[in-house]
Order: structure tokens, then sequence, then C-alpha cells
């Protein structure tokens, strides 16, 4: 049965666990119609216009600006965001599904005002493709509170009033469903991740019953997440990928391919592998520029190794390698900073999916941080290198060129 395609906007308070949702629904919908037709982005959308601006208001790195400023690039960078990524997965064919962590109902949340109400911050947005369906995470101040807690980041600039988001929030989705007719679902979410995802998932079909496989899977909890689990254990290297490749491959037809072609099949390889053996690609990728990986950091949540580089004249820089399971979350980097300064004068970050929209360009601006004193500094953030499965791909393919498995192109 054909399909139409999808458009879900996941929208909460912070700390509501609309992220985690988000992540386990694609990951769910992804598995149960056998991979490749679910889109997981997010808002702001870091890669679009005028995004790492707003990330950095965000986490109050930039403080000194007019509260008409906000409204105005949220709207630039949620088009552009549509532009060039919502809508061309979209309109590609059927069978398809985006699914949004925040869009506009965000936006008239927090960019609304007494001067710039509701149907202003509506007409800025007036472009963007409406989502089919947008459900709101429902949990109380307290729960959200204790999520934020665990999570041992920094509070970013809309997470200070939990009770007066919550009031908006539901103005906004009453407003939005008189005046732009939006579908809106509200969810409770104050049970565990599995229930929340589950729920979305009955409403999802009931709104779109053939999307509803013929065989529903069991148990949500048994389809494994794509996150990395590698606990300081690398054990899937470069050489082992190569082994795999062209035992795969006829060796004497894989001669006459030329590199362009062993490059594209390498490269569609990469993409199917596990999060897992993708860390360990990547650790041993970094290994083999040069790097000294040393021991997972035990202290942070994220997975992240130190790593070591000897310059001329016994000069050695330290850094880290930073693995994030989320296509261009250049948030979780920033968030990132402030806890790895005093280690690193240089990151090196591995960011799955593809690099089209990899800003090459990363600026060392002043983090502030607090010391275990709480005492403010600040500090130069270090430099940040995004890697891609594109780069490994490219590197397996010269490596796989120095002991003669590729022909010429010429």
């Amino acid at each position: 049965m054909a399909k139409r395609s999808l458009f879900i906007a996941i929208e909460g308070l912070d700390g509501s666990g609309k992220t985690s949702v988000a992540r386990q629904l694609a990951n769910v919908l992804d598995y149960s119609h056998k991979g490749g037709l679910v889109k997981l982005t997010f808002e702001p959308h870091d890669p679009s216009c005028a995004g790492l601006f707003i990330r950095q208001v965000l986490m109050k790195k930039i403080r000194d600006f007019s509260p008409r400023i906000l409204p105005l690039t949220f709207a630039a960078n949620r088009l552009d965001h549509c532009d060039r990524e919502i809508n061309p997965w979209l309109d590609e064919g059927k069978n398809r599904i985006v699914i949004c962590d925040r869009y506009y109902l965000s936006s008239l949340v927090y960019q609304s005002s007494d001067d710039f109400p509701y149907g202003a911050v509506l007409s800025l947005n007036e472009k963007a493709r409406k989502p089919d369906v947008i459900f709101f995470i429902n949990v109380s101040d307290k729960v959200c509170y204790e999520r934020m807690k665990i999570r041992n980041q920094p509070k970013e600039l809309f997470e200070r009033n939990l009770s007066d988001s919550r009031r908006k929030y539901l103005e906004a989705i009453s407003f939005l469903k008189e005046h732009n007719n939006d579908t809106i679902i509200e969810i409770d979410g104050s049970g565990r991740i599995v229930e929340v995802v589950s729920a979305i998932i009955q409403k999802i079909y009931a709104i779109a019953p053939e999307w509803k496989p013929e065989q529903p899977t069991l148990s949500y909890e048994l389809i494994p997440p794509n996150i990395f689990t590698l606990n300081g254990k690398i054990d899937y290297s470069i050489d082992n990928f190569l082994e795999d490749f062209f035992d795969k491959n006829v060796p004497d037809s894989t001669l006459l391919k030329s590199e362009s072609d062993i490059f594209k099949e390498i490269d569609s390889r990469v993409g199917t592998l596990s999060f897992d053996h993708l860390g360990s690609l990547f650790l041993d990728y970094v290994k083999k520029l040069g790097y000294s990986v040393g021991e997972k950091l035990p202290w942070t949540h994220l997975d992240c190794y130190e790593l070591t580089y000897e310059m001329p004249g016994n000069i050695v820089q330290s850094g880290t390698a930073l693995l994030i399971n989320e296509t261009q979350r250049y948030d979780v980097i920033m968030q990132s900073v402030p806890q790895l300064y005093q280690m690193s004068d240089f990151m090196i970050v591995f960011s799955p999916g593809p690099s089209e929209l990899v800003n090459e360009y990363y600026e060392r601006a002043k983090s502030q941080y607090e010391d275990k004193n709480n005492v403010v500094a600040v500090a130069l953030s270090p430099h940040v290198q995004i890697v891609t499965q594109k780069d490994i791909a490219k590197y397996i393919v010269l490596d796989a060129s120095k002991h003669a498995f590729v022909g010429s192109e010429h």
C-alpha cells in the first residue's frame, strides 16, 4: 500500500524528554519499515541560516541583542531548514517521514511578547511547511527539573520559568488550532520513553493507518538504539573493514574498477555500519592520522577520548575525540566545550551521516564556564574539526590504494 509522506513535529518543555522521544520514535519507525524512510532533524537547525548565532544566544554566549531579532532569526533558520532538508526529503516521493525536534509552536511560545503577539510570530513562519501532526509532550515541572539535573548541562536561555512556559504552550496550542488549523495532540510524557513512544505511534497509525506495519514490533525496547556503546573498546578497524569489503567483492573485478567507483561502494558500505563499528572506525582513523588515543573520559556522559599529538621539538598537544550520535548537533559540541576546556587544545568530532551541511569553519569563541568553586571564568574554545562518514570513506580508499587494491583512474 502506498503511504503518504508524513511531517511530524515533537514539542515540549525543556526537560520533558522530547529529544529522547523524537530519537527513539525515529528509530522505531525506521526499524519497523526496513530503514531508509525516516529523517530525524531538529530546531534551531545548526547547519541552516543563522543556526550557530541562535545556538550562541540560547547558551547565553551572546547576551546583547534586540528581542525582535530572535523571531526573525528563527523564522529564517526554519525556512532555510525546510528548503534544504525537510522539503527535498518529503517531496522526493511517498513513503517518507520527517520527525522534527521543535518547530514553529516553540517560536510562538518563546519568541512572542506583548509587543509581538502569537499572530505576528506566525506570520513570519507562514511559508514554513505545515506539520501533518504536532505532538506536545506534557510533563510536570518537577519531572522536567529532575530530568534537567540528570543532563548535567548549563541551563539555556528559555529553561528558567517552566510554569510560565507551560501556560504559553497551552495558549499557543489553542491559537494554532483556531487560527492555523493545526493538528496538535497532547501526550503524557511522565512515563518511560518506551511508553511515550508507544502512545505516539498509536496516534500516528490512527491518523495514517497505511503506515501501520502488517507485523507490528512486539516490544520497542528490543529495537537497538542508534547510539555509541563502545565503553572504551575499539574492536573494529579500517583493516577489518577492508578485509570484510574485499571478502564480499571479487578481487580481480575490483582491480578493474576506478577509484571513484570503489569510493562509492565503500561510502555506501560505511553508511550501513552500526554505530559501534562507526565509532571504532573513527578512532582508528584518528590513530592513523598520527594521534595517540587514550582512555575514555570517565567523568562525562559523552563518548569522549583523550588525544595527544607530538609536534616537532617534543611539544605535545592535548585534545579530545568526541563522538556525537546525531548528525549536525553542534549544540552538543558547544555544551561540551566548557567541560573539556582544561585538557583540550583541539577537539576532533565525529558526526555521523551525510557531510553536505557540515560547517567547515567553527569559530573559536570565548566560552564562559563555572569552576569547582562556582567562580565564573572565561577560556578560549578549542579548535574544532568535524569528521564525517565520507571523510572516513575517503581515507579508506586511500589506504586501500596503498595496498594496490584499487586500480588507476587513467
